[in-house]
């Protein structure tokens, strides 16, 4: 499966070169940062050298993967911006299992906390997965009338607990584990956590909170060992590339209700 990882060149001065090359299924492009910032010489440039491979998978280093407008380009041509998400969600109850095991805390007693704003059936199917594990399960976002309907019915069927709160709600210091899906740095900066609590986050890269949090910040997971980037790029991201096809269409993983 061929994909991209689009990363800075480090030619400085008045030569600006870019570089693109396939080895093994891995598109290698290299492109100069533009004079007026961290942003890409030449946007199209690099979009051209893509689409020469006929790569739909792109893999963006961790400056790029931010840059809102390059983004939105590639999903015009419909590249798939890999971020690593889709694979940590699928390896979150792992996750919570060895976190479990590390601890010496059941997993049948942990209270867990999800950021999350997409309504999709993937989010959907996470949350079931989940609180049917874990002591208590609790839902912060701004779309959180949405999955009233879900966690009721979870309620009803199985007795799992699950609680609504709106993205305002900023105190989880009785929560052992906070997943952080789609909330970015700065709002998680001005909320208050379990001092020794566990901060799993596949979107923005965490690298402080709180004076008072002194628990453990996981931001990227390896599952493929060596021969993994280890400098730029999200490890996570560049093993969903490895491992996944491209997603579906996006309207297919939206949720349907009921009939």
């Amino acid at each position: 499966m061929l994909y991209a990882l689009v990363d800075y060149s480090n030619k400085k001065g008045f030569i600006k070169r870019y570089f693109a090359e396939e080895i093994l299924g891995e598109v290698k492009i290299l492109a100069p940062k533009s004079n007026k910032g961290d942003t890409l010489m030449n946007p199209k440039k690099v979009l051209k050298n893509i689409e020469k491979y006929n790569v739909q998978n792109v893999v963006l280093n961790n400056e790029l993967v931010q840059n809102e407008n390059f983004c939105e380009m590639l999903m015009e041509h419909k590249k798939y911006i890999v971020t690593g998400r889709r694979l940590g969600k699928a390896l979150l109850l792992k996750i919570l299992n060895d976190i479990s095991i590390y601890t010496k805390y059941n997993i049948q007693k942990l209270k867990v906390v999800l950021l999350m704003d997409e309504y999709s059936i993937e989010n959907l199917n996470l949350i079931e997965c989940i609180s049917k594990e874990v002591k208590q399960l609790s839902i912060v976002s701004k779309n959180h009338t949405k999955f009233e309907k879900t966690a009721n019915k979870l309620f009803e069927r199985y007795g799992y607990s699950i609680k609504l709160y709106g993205d305002e709600v900023k105190e989880f210091k009785r929560d052992n584990v906070i997943i952080n899906l789609d909330f970015n740095s700065e709002t998680l900066k001005n909320m208050y956590f379990n001092k020794y609590g566990i901060i799993i986050s596949l979107n923005d890269k965490i690298t402080n909170l709180r004076k008072s949090f002194e628990g453990i910040i996981i931001n990227d997971i390896d599952i493929l060992g060596e021969g993994i980037p280890k400098k730029n790029f999200r490890k996570l991201a560049v093993c969903e590339a490895k491992l996944y096809r491209p997603l579906r269409k996006v309207e297919d993983n939206e949720y349907k209700e009921e009939n």
